[in-house]
């Protein structure tokens, strides 16, 4: 018997489908809520909590506990390398990144680079009136739209967004198809650049959208070679660009330029691979 014929009197797994249903939800949500998941997949709640059960075991999703959201874990197959690496880098940027949020009233992240997407090292954001949606963000923004990967593609190598633009230019997502457009992604390029900072995707919500925010990045870098953006998020309805720009981008960038002085004192080097 053929391999063909063999294949078509297997059964399915049912319960890896419905595994595989979670993660993929919770890929495309990148932080979600076990409600928010209920009503994705029309699933049962006690069943959900057993399959989220399994894939945190598995170390594929992980929840975090302030805003009670389930979220991808970074790249599968990552070594220990890349994680201690990740650890080492929370850590030297933790003092600079204290300092700057006592001088802007707003959250601010640091981000690496996880594949073809972005990924917030921690997520314990400060509490304030002045909270922003982060579901929009999630936890591994999408390059091409937050402002934390159009600042990474704009700072790095050019090899290197060679070939990140490449893999985006094959996603089936929606939210990478500005890849296919080259001229679109160098006049992104060219303007970050120019500006020292990269914004967030203005298209990318609709302007009466409650997960409509604002946002600005700058690199941290080692050399030519960026190892990270910070980035500062924002109420539109508070505050323009030009005024979060004009108060807080000189923060931004002396936070970026602490975190690279203690990089170098620390000899912490560039990423592993597959960092």
């Amino acid at each position: 018997m053929s391999d063909t014929s063999g294949a078509h009197s297997v059964k399915s797994i049912d319960a890896l489908r419905r595994g595989l249903d979670v993660m993929l939800a919770i890929q495309r949500s990148s932080a979600v809520t076990l409600q928010e998941l209920h009503r994705q997949t029309g699933m049962s709640k006690a069943t959900l909590l057993r399959i989220l059960k399994t894939l945190q075991q598995a170390g594929w999703v992980e929840r975090n506990e302030l805003e009670k959201r389930y979220v991808p874990t970074s790249a599968t197959g990552q070594s220990g390398a890349a994680a201690a690496w990740r650890t080492r880098l929370t850590a030297l940027a933790a003092s600079p990144r204290a300092t700057l949020q006592r001088l802007v009233p707003w959250p601010i992240d640091l981000g690496v680079r996880d594949g073809t997407a972005m990924l917030i090292l921690d997520t314990d954001r400060p509490r304030n009136g002045l909270a922003v949606n982060y579901r929009a963000l999630g936890f591994r923004p999408p390059m091409l739209l937050s402002s934390l990967g159009r600042c990474y593609l704009a700072f790095c190598p050019e090899d290197e967004r060679r070939e990140i633009v490449a893999a985006l230019a094959r996603s089936p997502n929606d939210f990478d198809r500005g890849a296919r457009r080259p001229d679109s992604i160098r006049r992104m390029v060219a303007h970050a650049r120019d500006q020292g900072y990269a914004a967030r995707d203005p298209t990318s919500t609709s302007l009466d959208s409650p997960d409509r925010f604002g946002a600005v990045s700058v690199p941290v870098r080692l050399g030519e070679q960026v190892v990270g953006c910070l980035s500062c998020a924002w109420l539109p309805a508070v505050k323009s660009e030009r005024e979060i720009v004009s108060a807080h981008l000189g923060d931004l960038q002396q936070a970026a330029q602490s975190i690279e002085r203690r990089l170098r004192q620390d000899g912490l080097g560039l990423p592993p691979a597959s960092a």
